[in-house]
């Protein structure tokens, strides 16, 4: 049989001390869990950021040597100045066709002091496509850029030296 005694000051001491240390170690487990939280989540972030990255990588080559870009079949990384035309004068018409954020060509050779975007007299800059987002992180390559043009008869080719920039989404 179990007396209980009112005022027995060591067992509510005890009672005092359990409680604590239940509280204690359930405080210490859930900030531990938090910190493993927020580990995983940065990892999950810079793998993301990562695979953005990789994915630029691999589509600046596919881009500048699609047929809808490219020169012709036998250059790598050439993109004619006429089809730069036509897709950065109807970009909206294409915004489901892009794996990307962005797309921009840039005339890197003369160098020019002013953005001027084109089709306009003196542009140094084609937008091909743009999404609007935000937080968006440019990669690039150096291309050709040529077109043919006619002179005193014959057609030739004349090419600079450009920069293809394809933009992709990263988390922060």
């Amino acid at each position: 049989m179990v007396i209980f005694i009112p005022g027995n000051k060591n067992a509510d001491m005890k009672i005092q001390q359990m409680t604590f240390m239940i509280l204690f170690v359930f405080i210490f487990f859930s900030v531990a869990g938090l910190f493993f939280i927020s580990i995983q989540s940065s990892r999950i972030t810079q793998g993301f950021n990562l695979l953005q990255k990789e994915s630029a990588r691999s589509s600046i080559q596919t881009i500048a040597n699609m047929p809808e870009l490219n020169c012709d079949s036998s250059r790598t990384l050439c993109v004619d100045e006429d089809k730069l035309m036509v897709f950065a004068s109807s970009s909206n018409l294409y915004k489901d066709f892009w794996p990307v954020a962005s797309i921009r060509v840039r005339k890197a050779y003369p160098m020019q002091t002013e953005d001027i975007r084109c089709p306009l007299v003196n542009c140094t800059y084609y937008e091909v496509y743009d999404s609007k987002q935000k937080n968006t992180q440019e990669y690039g390559t150096f291309v050709s850029i040529c077109k043919k043009i006619k002179n005193n008869g014959f057609i030739q080719e004349e090419c600079s030296i450009g920069r293809l920039d394809v933009g992709v989404k990263i988390a922060k």
